[in-house]
């Protein structure tokens, strides 16, 4: 067995499943979502979540041998990172051109801004904290640079990723692996918000294939296509082509989640979607899924990117992937996903920081798989706490904000 083996990771998921069903994790439970037309994505951000996790668990066996914090090899380790990312801009292009459609381009923006900065903000600040800790203690709780630059690192760290650029602190190197280099994505999400009132109009009047269909054949299509070349590299070794071919797949994956929110609300789609059996759909999605783990070495290409999309498109129409996804498990696991993102590098640290933890992990593949589900099961315990401590006390707050920007009793903005 590898440390870079598949069928690991399988046993991994299982034994957090089965964790999660036991009746301390009710704490996760939530009430089913009023839209069903996100009811099967409920069930899906966990497992996106904790696959990234794992992508993260196979570098840092890397970064314990070799002091590098790079790419693992090309395909099943490489991929399952860049899946779950890339599901994950699926998922927001998908949530808020959906938003827009539904109130075709005319949200109230004031009331959206609000509630992204309490949903992405409490649980942001805490990672980061957590981390400036950790600098802390290990630079001895000893200043190595000077006091403003230090605190000008800390302040672009706590600019909710809204800031891209988050230096290394007090001089430690490495300051954002400690959070697994996540942080980034929040970056590009900040993006994405902020495009939203720029795009709006194309939210009206049917727009939207077009649009799509637009950017994807002038922006993405060309790029995608060049970086899937073999001369274009590797991601351990990555050129120029792959990595204008990364951006594209990521404006590709916001693009194709905004078609999905459209084509769910299309009379037509909708009817030829019904004509395919539930379990047509989950066969479906997987076979995607599996010709993607299958038959290429990462995400960067046209090919892998339509994959990932039908397979996401099927979960969107409801697939449930054989009753997967509607497991209480799998939801309770949902819930507690942005902890989940935020908090595996700290997890990582944290565990792989005991000695005795750390060098029964290097002596041998089966050892650094035992290390790391026991390292998957604190991440998620923590995270399911978190939830209930920070996260949930900012969606409410969140919504008592934008109720009161609409005149609303706070009472009932909690309830909506």
């Amino acid at each position: 067995m590898s440390v870079f083996s598949a069928w690991p990771y399988v046993v991994l998921i299982g034994v957090v499943l089965v964790a999660l069903a036991l009746p301390v994790f009710r704490a996760a439970d939530e009430p089913p979502q009023r839209d069903q037309r996100t009811a099967t994505l409920d069930g899906l951000r966990g497992f996106l979540a904790l696959s990234v996790f794992v992508h993260h668990l196979m570098v840092t066996h890397g970064y314990l041998e070799r002091g590098e914090w790079t790419f693992p090899p090309p395909g099943f380790p490489t991929l399952l990172g860049q899946v779950g990312v890339g599901v994950f801009f699926m998922i927001t292009g998908f949530l808020f051109w959906g938003k827009l459609l539904d109130t075709k381009g005319r949200p109230d923006w004031r009331s959206l801004y609000v509630g992204r900065l309490w949903r992405i903000g409490p649980m942001y600040l805490v990672a980061v904290g957590l981390m400036l800790f950790i600098v802390a203690w290990k630079t001895g709780f000893t200043l190595r640079e000077p006091v403003w630059s230090v605190l000008g690192g800390a302040l672009q760290w706590l600019a909710l990723g809204i800031v891209p650029m988050q230096p290394d602190i007090n001089g430690y190197v490495g300051t954002t692996f400690i959070l697994a280099g996540v942080t980034w994505t929040v970056f590009v999400e900040w993006l994405f918000y902020g495009s939203l009132r720029l795009m709006a109009p194309l939210a009206r009047n049917g727009r939207t294939p077009r649009f799509v269909a637009g950017g994807l054949l002038l922006l993405c299509l060309p790029a995608l296509t060049i970086a899937a070349l073999p001369s274009a590299g590797s991601p351990t070794q990555p050129t120029l082509a792959l990595v204008i071919g990364a951006m594209a797949w990521v404006l590709a994956s916001f693009l194709l989640g905004m078609l999905s929110a459209w084509l769910i609300r299309h009379e037509g789609a909708r009817r030829l979607a019904s004509r395919l059996p539930a379990w047509g759909a989950s066969l479906l999605a997987l076979a995607c899924l599996g010709a993607l783990f299958l038959g290429f070495p990462h995400m960067v290409g046209p090919v892998q990117v339509v994959l990932l999309w039908l397979f996401f498109h099927l979960v969107c129409s409801g697939s449930t992937l054989y009753g997967l996804l509607a497991l209480r498990a799998a939801r309770r696991m949902s819930t507690a996903s942005y902890s989940i993102y935020l908090l595996q590098g700290i997890a990582l640290t944290a565990v792989f920081a005991v000695p005795p933890l750390r060098d029964f992990a290097v002596a041998g593949a089966m050892q650094y798989w035992l290390v790391g589900t026991l390292c998957a099961l604190l991440l998620v315990a923590a995270s399911v706490v978190s939830y209930r401590l920070v996260e949930k006390p900012g969606i409410a707050q969140g919504k008592r904000a934008r109720s009161s920007l609409r005149g609303l009793p706070a009472a009932q903005a909690v309830n909506s």
